[in-house]
């Protein structure tokens, strides 16, 4: 396989090589038989016939042979530079070997290179003799030819010295052309999927044409395609260097087998006088070097020691799945980590092994997901499977995926067994624990319970992490469901029928299995027991008896539970029903090696009497029936204690007892009236969550210091006031006291807490004053004082703020000031606030850092909005909705970054002026009461937009509601008309389908789709009105169901540590949207041809009051789908249409999608005029009218592809005329009943149709 530009020049090649001399010194002997040579072993060789030259041009004839040849040798004798042409024909070389990546070679006939590269001896002379009486012209000449002379002569090549055969190096000069004409080629499969992008990552690593030595690794776990695309790679450029070597598998090879010289057979005694063979070997060649699967550092010390060991430009590849070794070796970074293939790779993947064909059969279509499911984008598992399954029944196929989930396919398990048998026993430990029980889990939880077991945890992630068996993202360990299917074989293999003996228990049936039948033995060390899939289970001594090795048990209860412990899910905790544990009278628990034991709902109201808690770390008792834990016992080791939602807790450990606690979580203890005054006794505390601890009156005294300590929760507590002493907490980050409705008063020695990153009063409505000293909290970030009655201080001097809630607070006129001190600030929240009479909405026109600013319900009459508002230049989300003005300020068009903004319940707004080019997101829902008014209209001036660029994140928002998922533009409108007329490609139901015309990715003119939807409530309509048009229920489940996974499966550390949002507080109107039911709004966008292609799947999320009254009637949106924001795969014929799906939910519930439509949107041909629509509160009553204007260029006609790309320029103009307004057959007065939202969104299309002009 070659490469792009190597085929691009082997494609006009003719010749194998030029040959380029001095007819006077060699043609009759050395370049005659060098000629021979390659003549003779079939090398197509040009050499030039002619005697003499002919004139001082070139023959334009040596030009193209130059050209059309892949090799030039360059001998370089004696007079060689006396001759002008032999001259004129390197720089045509040189420029070739840049242009055409030709290959060039030098020969030095009897000549000192250094006089060719410094123009010195005969060669000096015949430059003399060319600049003498040289004009202007010829210098210029002549400085090209000096520079082709020393370019060439720096290249490898050969030196014919005096008393030197030249028969050898007519020889050696022969085998090397046909070594670069015909490199081995290595076997690379037919069946390759996904190589293109991942292969030009990979030669951009490369760089072969950069003149210096590189080293570049390929890691990835077994079986992800690392020696394939190392094999494919190599076929590509071996042929663009002097010497290659593929060493395969490397691994099982001995250190021994130097494959670098195999081509020399010559003897090699021991490894250093092999080494030294290599470097002296290689130290003057440009070769291609492939160490294949290397898993110890001496193999690279010993075959590719150093970068000096090679001659410049070497390439030295190397695959292994020990990132490590590459580190350790001093590998140019950055190194190729092979990433898994995606869905539609997979599945392609898989198909072509299991149906010899690009997709499945219909009949094994959703068995084929499966299997791609479970092999989660791993080639080697993909190709295995597909060849295993082929040719099968579907009623086989099922039986195999049924074993698979029990048995590893032997093929898969071995391959990826080997980074597991390469560590040591801890490792080993560390890896089998995260396989059964820590995937998804948070590091440092996990490092607590690693480190209490004297496993090393962070040398073991390391390793685990170099090896490919673990990835750590966002503090989370995550890991590939192979590895981990590899990891449960490893445990089950030696006794696969007898749980009771394995090492780790997790799979349901198995622990019931050994709880009820007692089988368990001092071979188990870990449990976790997941009671939603449990039958009920009585615990009994006799059935933990011989488990003395037990270091970790947990009993997980249902997703009901975790609703009600994750805060972004409220669930009572009363409505919350517990899986049902039963004890006998006498359990204990023999084990003394416990390190951590996790029961939710654990039913007794203390430990067992023998609980033996010494060697214990972690201590998770959430929703636990316990009153009391212990008394005065000593636990040295406990670092964590998780009582929430514990009711009827009452009292918690002496401080005394657990000297060295680091997390203390309470919360939800709604019993728990007090805490320890000895509380300061914890100096090595660093989180305490009282969160939700309503009768909790009081904090105790902070009697010394308690410098670890980093956040503090008190949420939702009775406390009256902070203690004085709160100043001792030097080390404090995060105080937050949300909803204290009975906090009165803050010490003024809260400023003493100058480590403060996060302070928050949000809803403390009895807070009668706040410290004027504020300003001393220098390292303060976020700020949340909204809905606080009390007078504000100054803040103005908060230099590192960022964020900045004072939603429905008592702003003062001080509060900010101008003097450019908040600099620092990126939100800022003034919903619900005065904020014209206090004179704030001036001063903060200054805060040019700012992002988001949010001006929801500010009572903003018409011209209250100032116009400087407009020059901050950063803001990206401006939120003014539920405001009374007619008109925002036309400068809004200078906010260059702003990407989403709020006009929703803004009933007095009568003109939206020309918005910026950035923006992806507008809410103008509800907003459509005071535009009825014949004589108002809606100026635009578009003409200044820029093509859209899709950005990097797919995520645009509100300051609180809604969010937007997906590319392209998004437009929130009411929906009192239904789909805009001009749409005209509709369909009644939940789906659409647009034909595509025939080469529409080529169309200059083609922008991209235009989609809209109408949603009405279900009400008390039958499922029956649900269903209608609903033959893709199935997309509608199966879409929805991973944005709840997503959520339901974050980390459980989170809670168990009691740590809540450190950053993303919300405003106080977020607060309250969060009591309204959510509302989600979804579309599926997919090609269609011979088969499927999913191109993207677009979402809003919001909550609003209008959605709660309404049920979410009547709700149109609008969205364009740019042209660039689809990939160029997808740039083809083959796809011949457009699909899109679309659904929602409210509260959870569906709604009913009651019409849908899409269209392709052109730009104009002509220069953009200025649009002016006009309004009218007509509905509908004339676009009917207007209807027939545009019929002609309905895209969802039945004519056929050629006479749908011959009316291409006909579709144009009648859709400009009639968003123009400009049809010749409507008259003003029909203008002028144009619906007035209608306008608002043409308006809106027809400036997205413009961005590219």
């Amino acid at each position: 396989m070659a490469s792009a530009s190597t085929q691009r020049f082997s494609s006009s090649s003719i010749y194998d090589v030029f040959l380029s001399f001095r007819g006077e010194d060699t043609r009759c002997h050395f370049t005659d038989h060098l000629y021979s040579a390659l003549i003779g072993n079939g090398v197509h060789t040009f050499r030039d016939h002619e005697e003499l030259e002919r004139g001082d041009a070139i023959a334009p004839g040596l030009l193209k042979a130059i050209e059309q040849s892949r090799i030039s040798i360059v001998v370089f004798s004696e007079n060689y530079a006396q001759s002008r042409w032999c001259l004129d024909e390197l720089v045509k070389i040189i420029e070739c070997k840049t242009e055409r990546e030709q290959i060039v070679l030098p020969v030095f006939y009897h000549v000192d290179p250094s006089h060719v590269r410094k123009q010195m001896g005969s060669y000096g002379e015949a430059f003399a003799y060319h600049e003498k009486d040289a004009d202007l012209k010829k210098r210029e000449k002549i400085q090209k030819w000096r520079t082709a002379l020393t370019e060439t002569s720096n290249l490898s090549g050969w030196h014919l010295r005096d008393h030197q055969s030249e028969s050898v190096v007519i020889e050696e000069i022969t085998k090397n052309i046909i070594t670069r004409l015909n490199p081995k080629s290595l076997y690379v499969s037919e069946n390759i999927v996904g190589m293109n992008i991942r292969m030009e990552k990979l030669r951009s690593l490369i760089n072969i044409y950069l003149n210096k030595v590189r080293m570049v690794g390929i890691c990835g776990i077994g079986g992800i395609g690392k020696t394939t695309i190392a094999k494919a790679l190599y076929n590509q450029i071996s042929n663009q260097f002097q010497g290659v070597s593929f060493l395969a598998n490397v691994r099982e090879k001995s250190e021994y087998d130097f494959g670098l010289l195999q081509e020399k057979n010559r003897e090699i005694s021991n490894v250093h006088e092999g080494m030294n063979v290599i470097k002296n070997e290689l130290s003057l060649r440009r070769v291609l070097v492939v160490l294949d699967d290397v898993d110890n550092l001496r193999q690279l010390i010993h075959l590719v020691g150093k970068h000096d060991w090679f001659g410049q430009g070497s390439r030295i590849l190397i695959t292994t799945r020990d990132r490590h070794l590459l580190d350790a070796h001093g590998v140019d970074e950055p190194y190729h980590e092979i990433e898994e293939l995606n869905s539609k790779e997979a599945l392609q993947l898989f198909s072509l092994y299991a149906f010899k064909q690009n997709f499945p059969q219909e009949d094994y279509k959703d068995l084929s997901d499966r299997i791609v499911k479970y092999a989660t984008g791993l080639p080697l598992a993909l190709q295995v499977l597909g060849s295993h399954l082929c040719k099968k029944t579907p009623s086989e196929w099922e039986s195999e995926l049924r074993k698979l989930e029990r048995e590893p396919a032997p093929e898969i398990q071995n391959v990826l067994k080997i980074s597991y048998d390469g560590l040591d026993r801890t490792q080993r430990e560390i890896f089998l624990d995260i396989a059964c029980f820590f995937k998804g889990q948070d590091k440092d939880f996990v490092s607590r319970i690693l480190d209490g077991c004297d496993f090393y945890a962070e040398s073991g992630f390391r390793v685990l992490r170099d090896r490919c068996l673990i990835t750590i993202l966002h503090n989370t360990i995550c890991m590939h469901d192979l590895i981990q299917k590899m990891g449960w074989e490893i445990v089950r293999e030696q006794y696969p029928k007898e749980p009771g003996k394995w090492s780790r228990l997790w799979e349901p049936k198995d622990v019931f299995h050994v709880l009820t039948r007692n089988t368990g033995t001092e071979a188990i060390e870990r449990i976790f027991l997941d009671m939603s899939t449990s039958e009920q289970m009585q615990f009994t001594t006799e059935a933990f008896k011989m488990m003395n090795k037990l270091r970790l048990l947990k009993v997980h209860q249902d997703a009901k539970y975790d609703s009600m412990v994750y805060s972004w899910m409220p669930v009572e905790p009363s409505k919350v029903l517990l899986s049902q544990v039963h004890f006998c009278r006498d359990f204990e628990f023999p084990s003394q090696e416990l390190r951590c034991l996790h029961w939710d709902g654990y039913p007794l109201e203390s430990l067992p009497s023998n609980f033996y808690a010494k060697n214990l770390v972690e201590l998770n008792l959430w929703c636990s029936n316990i009153k009391q834990l212990w008394k005065t016992e000593l636990h040295k080791n406990l670092k964590v204690i998780n009582l929430s939602y514990s009711e009827h807790l009452n009292k918690i450990p002496n401080p005394s007892s657990v000297p060295n606690l680091e997390i203390l979580t309470l919360e939800g203890c709604v019993n728990l009236e007090s805490l320890p005054r000895s509380i300061y006794k914890l100096r090595r505390l660093k989180t305490l969550c009282c969160s939700g601890c309503v009768n909790l009156s009081s904090f105790p005294e902070i009697m010394g210091n308690m410098e670890n300590l980093r956040e503090l929760y008190l949420d939702d507590t009775a406390i009256v006031k902070l203690p004085s002493s709160i100043k001792h907490l030097k080390g404090l980050e995060y105080l937050t006291l949300v909803m204290c409705d009975d906090l009165i008063t803050v010490p003024q020695s809260i400023c003493n807490l100058t480590s403060l990153k996060l302070l928050n009063f949000s809803s403390c409505s009895k807070l009668e004053k706040l410290p004027e000293d504020l300003k001393s909290l220098k390292c303060l970030e976020t700020l949340s004082l909204h809905a606080v009655n009390c007078q504000l201080p100054s803040l103005s001097s908060l230099c590192s703020l960022r964020k900045l809630y004072l939603g429905r607070s008592n702003l003062t006129q001080g509060v900010i000031q101008s003097n450019n001190l908040l600099n620092s600030l990126k939100v800022l929240d003034l919903s619900r606030s005065n904020v014209i009479d206090k004179g704030i909405l001036i001063r903060i026109c200054h805060l040019s850092s700012l992002e988001e600013l949010n001006l929801k319900n500010c009572n903003l009459m018409d011209g209250e909005i100032p116009s400087e508002v407009c020059q901050l230049s950063s803001l990206e989300i401006l939120d003014l909705s539920w405001n009374h003005f007619n008109s925002i300020p036309a400068s809004i068009s200078q906010l260059s970054k702003l990407k989403a903004l709020g006009l929703s319940h803004c009933k007095m707004l009568q003109q939206i002026p020309e918005l910026p080019s950035t923006l992806r997101l507008l809410d103008a829902h509800n907003s459509h009461c005071a535009l009825s008014s014949p004589s108002s209209f809606l100026p635009s001036s578009f003409s200044k937009f820029q093509d859209f660029e899709c950005s990097g994140s797919s995520q645009v928002y509100l300051c609180d509601s809604p969010y937007y998922f997906g590319e392209g533009v998004y437009i929130v409108i009411p929906g009192i008309n239904g789909i805009p007329e001009w749409i005209m490609n509709q369909n009644m139901g939940n789906h659409v389908t647009i034909d595509l015309p025939q080469d529409w990715y080529a169309d200059k003119d083609f922008l991209g789709f235009a989609l809209c939807s109408a949603y009405v409530p279900l009400d008390n309509e039958s499922e029956d009105d649900f269903e209608h048009g609903l033959e893709d229920k199935s997309e509608i489940q199966s879409e929805n169901e991973p944005d709840h996974d997503e959520w339901a499966h974050k980390s459980e550390d989170e809670s168990e540590n009691g740590s809540t949002n450190k950053s993303d507080y919300k405003s106080e109107d977020a607060f309250e949207d969060e009591d309204l039911a959510p509302c989600s709004l979804h579309c599926k966008l997919t090609f269609l041809g011979d088969q499927l292609a999913f191109l993207d799947y677009l979402s809003l999320e919001s909550r609003c009051e209008c959605y709660e009254n309404d049920g979410a009637s009547s709700q149109v949106w609008v969205l364009y789908y740019p042209k660039v924001a689809i990939e160029e795969k997808y740039h083809s014929n083959k796809w011949r249409g457009l699909k899109a799906l679309f659904y929602g939910f409210f509260d959870g519930v569906p709604v009913k999608v009651e019409k849908c439509g899409m269209q392709l949107i052109y730009a104009k041909n002509d220069e953009y005029n200025r649009l002016t629509l006009r309004k009218h509160n007509d509905s509908q009553e004339n676009l009917g009218d207007q209807r027939s204007t545009v019929e002609d260029v309905n895209v969802n006609d039945q004519r056929s592809c050629d006479d749908a790309q011959n009316t291409t320029q006909k579709k144009h103009l009648p859709i400009m005329q009639y968003m123009n307004g400009n049809d010749p057959g409507m008259q003003d007065d029909e203008q002028n009943h144009m619906p007035t939202w209608l306008n608002l969104l043409l308006n809106i299309v027809e400036w997205i149709c413009c961005r590219r002009h």
